[in-house]
C-alpha cells in the first residue's frame, strides 16, 4: 500500500466531503495491530455507508471498522422552526463568525447538534452552519418532524411587498407592531378582521398582517417561461435594497441569495451559492440570452490578471437577465441590488461584468 490509512482517508475525506457547506466528515483515525477504526462524526448512516465504502475500493487489504457517529441519530438531533422574521447562519459558533446563509420566518430546520448556545442546523436547501440558539427570546421552536411537515402544510399565505408590519392586535396601529416579516415568508392564515388576517405563529402565537401584503399561495407564478415574467416586478422592486453577505431579504442581499428567492417565489428550487446554481439548469450561449437566464462572473481574479489571459476561471458571482443585455444583480462593489448592461450605449454598461463573464445557465426551458 503506497499510502498510509490517515491518508487514504484525507483525501477520501478532502475529495467526497470537502465542502463544508453541504456536507461533514470530522474523522479521526485509530490504527490498531489488526484494523483501522474510523471515528467521528457524519450527516447520517448514508454518509458513513459510502465514506467507508470508498476507503475499502481503495485499500481493499486494509481491515476497515465502521465507527462513524451520524448526527441524524445523535443525542442533539431535532427538528425546529425559525421564529425569527430571519435569522443569520453562521460558519462557526460564534457572533463574529462570517454569515453563510440566513433562514425566514417559519422555514423547517433540521438542528444536527449543539455547542453551548449555538445549533448546528441543515436548512431545507441542504446548506450547513450555526444558529444562534441561547436567547431569551428563542428563535426557533422545537418540534418532530412530523410536527415540521405539518405547519408546511398549514401556509397558506406568501409575503408579496419587501418588508410586511406584523401586528399583535387587529386594528393594525403602529403601537401595536411587533416585527416586520420580509418578502418571501409564508405564513398561516386562519382568520380575518376586515383588512386584517389572522396568523398563527409556529408556537400558537396569534399575529394580524394586512392582506394587502398577502398573497394566496394558489395565485403564487406558476413553474414556467410566463410565471417567470410575472415575477419580475418584484425582482425589480428590489433594486436599491444594500448589499449583505449572505442575506436573503430585503433588509440586504448577496447575489445568490436574491436568485433563490426570486426563483423560489415560482417552485423552482437553486442551490444556495452562485458557483452551485451554475452547476444547475442548461447551458445557454451569449447570443441567446433571455430574461430568466442566470448569469455567472469570476470577480475574483484582478483586471491585470483577465487582462493578460492568467485567469484561472471560477464562478463567484450571479446576475438574473431582464433581457438579452440587461440584468438585475446584488453587488458587493456597487453596494447593493443594482440594474448591469453588456450594451455599451445603455446606462447601466459595466465593462468589468463584461470582462467577467464566464456563462449563462437557464432553469425554465423556453417551451415551458
Amino acid at each position: 500500500m503506497s499510502q498510509s490509512p490517515h491518508e487514504i482517508v484525507e483525501r477520501t475525506r478532502r475529495q467526497y466531503f470537502g465542502d463544508a457547506r453541504s456536507t461533514l466528515a470530522n474523522i479521526q483515525v485509530d490504527q490498531q495491530a489488526d484494523s483501522v477504526q474510523i471515528r467521528g462524526q457524519v450527516l447520517d448512516r448514508q454518509a458513513a455507508d459510502y465514506f467507508m465504502h470508498v476507503l475499502r475500493v481503495h485499500a481493499p487489504s486494509v481491515n476497515w471498522r465502521d465507527e462513524l457517529t451520524p448526527l441524524v441519530t445523535g443525542p442533539d438531533y431535532s427538528w425546529a422552526i425559525n421564529l425569527r422574521p430571519v435569522a443569520d447562519v453562521r460558519r462557526e459558533p460564534r457572533m463574529l463568525a462570517e454569515r453563510v446563509t440566513q433562514t425566514l420566518f417559519g422555514e423547517p430546520l433540521e438542528v444536527l447538534r449543539y455547542q453551548g448556545d449555538w445549533a448546528f442546523v441543515r436548512l431545507s436547501d441542504g446548506y450547513l452552519g450555526w444558529m444562534h440558539a441561547g436567547t431569551d427570546a428563542a428563535p426557533m421552536q422545537t418540534c418532530t418532524g412530523e410536527a415540521a411537515q405539518e405547519y408546511q402544510q398549514q401556509l397558506t399565505h406568501i409575503v408579496k411587498h419587501s418588508l410586511a408590519p406584523c401586528y399583535a392586535l387587529p386594528g393594525g396601529e403602529p403601537h401595536e407592531q411587533v416585527t416586520l416579516l420580509p418578502f418571501g415568508v409564508r405564513v398561516a392564515v386562519n382568520g380575518q378582521d376586515g383588512p386584517m388576517r389572522r396568523v398563527r405563529w409556529p408556537d400558537g402565537t396569534v399575529r394580524w398582517l394586512c392582506a394587502a401584503d398577502l398573497l394566496p399561495l394558489g395565485e403564487l407564478p406558476q413553474r414556467s417561461r410566463v410565471g417567470l415574467r410575472m415575477v419580475m416586478p418584484w425582482l425589480r422592486m428590489m433594486v436599491g435594497v444594500p448589499y449583505l453577505w449572505g442575506g436573503k431579504t430585503p433588509f440586504g442581499y448577496d447575489c445568490s441569495g436574491l436568485a433563490q428567492v426570486i426563483f423560489q417565489m415560482i417552485g423552482i428550487p437553486l442551490r444556495r451559492d452562485a458557483d452551485q446554481q451554475a452547476q444547475g439548469g442548461t447551458a445557454v450561449p451569449y447570443d441567446a440570452l433571455e430574461f430568466g437566464d442566470l448569469l455567472f462572473f469570476d470577480t475574483h481574479t484582478s483586471d491585470a490578471d483577465i487582462l493578460s489571459g492568467k485567469r484561472d476561471a471560477h464562478v463567484s458571482h450571479v446576475g438574473i437577465a431582464l433581457d438579452r443585455l440587461t440584468f438585475v444583480n446584488a453587488s458587493f462593489s456597487g453596494g447593493g441590488v443594482m440594474l448591469r448592461s453588456f450594451d455599451p450605449h445603455s446606462p447601466f454598461f459595466s465593462p468589468t461584468y463584461e470582462r467577467r463573464f464566464l456563462g449563462a445557465r437557464r432553469y425554465v426551458p423556453q417551451d415551458a
